[in-house]
C-alpha cells in the first residue's frame, strides 16, 4: 500500500530495486532518462505483480525536473513513501587527463541528482506527516580511492555524508536514510568498463 520513487529504474539495481518494491505490494514510479523501451518493461512486469507504476523521464541531474517528477508521483500515485536514490553516471579518465564535461557530468548526476531526489521527496515525505524511508545506493567508490574514478569516487562520498547528515535531521519526522554499498553489480553501467573476462 506505499508508493516508491526509484531513480535509474530502467535497468540494473534500479530495475530490481522498483520489481522488488512491487512484489512486496508497493505501487512505483520509475524515473528513467534514455532507456524507455526498457523502462516500460519494468513497469509492465510491476502491473502484472497487480501494483501501479508510472514512467517519469527526468534527468536527475536538473532539479526543476527532479521536483516535477516527484509532483507527479503524487498527482498520479496519491503520495511519495519510499524513495531509491538509484541513479548514477560515471566515465573513467585520469583526473589530469579528464575530459572536464564528463567529470562535471558524472558529478552532477551522481551527486547533485541524489540530493535533488533526497530533498524533493523529504519534503513530500515531510508534508505528508506519516514517516517514510530513504535508501541512498552509494559504492565502495566512497571510500577507495579507486584510479581514474576521481568524479565519481568524490560524488559518492559527499552522498555518504549526505545520507548520514540527512539521517539526523529527519529522524524527527520519522523518515529513515540508510546508505546501501552494493560491491560489483554485473549492470549495463558496470558493461562500459568490463569485459566478460
Amino acid at each position: 500500500g506505499r508508493v516508491g520513487l526509484v531513480t535509474g529504474a530502467s535497468r540494473g539495481i534500479g530495475r530490481a530495486t522498483a520489481i522488488a518494491l512491487a512484489r512486496e505490494g508497493a505501487d512505483v514510479g520509475i524515473n528513467y532518462r534514455s532507456h524507455g523501451d526498457e523502462a516500460a518493461e519494468v513497469a509492465a512486469e510491476i502491473e502484472q505483480l497487480g501494483r501501479r507504476a508510472i514512467l517519469l523521464q527526468a534527468d536527475v541531474s536538473d532539479q526543476e525536473s527532479v521536483e516535477d517528477m516527484v509532483a507527479r508521483t503524487v498527482e498520479e500515485l496519491g503520495r511519495v513513501d519510499l524513495f531509491v536514490s538509484n541513479a548514477a553516471y560515471s566515465d573513467r579518465e585520469l583526473m589530469v587527463d579528464c575530459d572536464m564535461e564528463g567529470f562535471r557530468t558524472t558529478v552532477n548526476v551522481s551527486m547533485w541528482g541524489a540530493f535533488y531526489g533526497l530533498r524533493a521527496t523529504a519534503q513530500q515525505m515531510i508534508r505528508q506527516g506519516e514517516g517514510g524511508a530513504v535508501v541512498i545506493v552509494s559504492s565502495p567508490h566512497a571510500v577507495l580511492a579507486i584510479p581514474t574514478s576521481m568524479a565519481y569516487n568524490m560524488s559518492k562520498a559527499a552522498i555518504d555524508h549526505m545520507a548520514r547528515t540527512a539521517a539526523i535531521e529527519l529522524a524527527p519526522h520519522r523518515i529513515r536514510v540508510n546508505i546501501l554499498h552494493p560491491g560489483w553489480i554485473d549492470t549495463p553501467g558496470e558493461r562500459k568498463f568490463f569485459s566478460e573476462e
